[in-house]
């Protein structure tokens, strides 16, 4: 195997999207990869084509991600670099700004998270350290409407991500996060509204790689829509609100 920085990488959602190039573009570089998904199908055809080993996981399930985990760690051993990519945008059923909707979202792109970086944190801090990358979006930047619960659920993954940041660097983890924009994935297929900038898994997964191999702590992509959205934050929230309502109210229009 050559030498590279990452060896052994666990990519969760693995099966398709931005996972799934991430973990061709790592087994490409030498890496041994190790994938879990829903999709056994599609699992099986990421395990053919990276020569690793997979498993299926649902990340909403505590118990079965600590036994991912520890096989993760027996098939492996100490991992070098997880990828925590699961994530999901549900169709709106009526209203997406519901209870049962932000439920269904927090659940898997906030609280699977959590329950993998649970597992991971003690395995990594024994070994001597690692890197965790947690995948959010830009969507967590500001309050954009009609992704109350997608939004909601990346805008809290960011905040988790900034909270535990100095807590696991005094553990030797690296921890970071990933702000990608519009990515051409299945999970693109609930959004109702105009997708700018729109980039393909495997130019997003090169743009990963190289940010995960360099100091900082994110990754935010394209930076044409990253700086834009960066800025729209920096201003008051009485005036956020109301040009991202101006911006909604011509883009019905269209």
């Amino acid at each position: 195997m050559n030498e590279k920085r990452f060896q052994r990488v666990w990519i969760t959602g693995g099966s398709s999207g931005i996972g799934r190039a991430l973990a061709l573009h790592y087994a490409r570089e030498g890496a041994y990869v190790l994938v879990s998904g829903r999709n056994a199908e599609r699992l099986d055809e990421v395990a053919r084509a990276t020569g690793g080993a997979t498993y299926l996981l649902d990340v909403t399930d505590a118990e079965a991600v600590k036994r991912t985990v520890a096989a993760v760690w027996e098939d492996a051993g100490p991992l070098d670099l997880a990828v925590l990519n699961a994530g999901a945008a549900f169709k709106r059923e009526g209203r997406d700004d519901t209870a049962v909707n932000l439920k269904r979202h927090l659940d898997v792109n906030l609280m699977g998270v959590a329950h993998a970086l649970d597992a991971l944190r003690p395995r990594m801090r024994e070994a001597g350290g690692g890197t965790i990358a947690l995948v959010g979006s830009l969507a967590g930047y500001v309050g954009l409407p009609r992704t109350s619960g997608y939004g909601t659920s990346k805008a809290a993954l960011g905040y988790y991500a900034e909270a535990l940041w100095a807590e696991l660097q005094r553990e030797n983890i690296d921890l970071k996060l990933i702000s990608p924009g519009f990515v051409k994935t299945p999970i693109i297929a609930a959004n109702e509204f105009p997708m700018p900038f729109m980039l393909e898994p495997e130019e997003a997964a090169r743009i990963i790689a190289r940010g995960l191999e360099r100091p900082g702590f994110e990754v935010a992509f394209p930076r044409r829509l990253a700086w834009p959205l960066r800025l729209l934050r920096m201003l008051p929230a009485s005036w956020r609100v109301r040009l991202v309502a101006a911006a909604e109210r011509r883009a019905r229009r269209r």
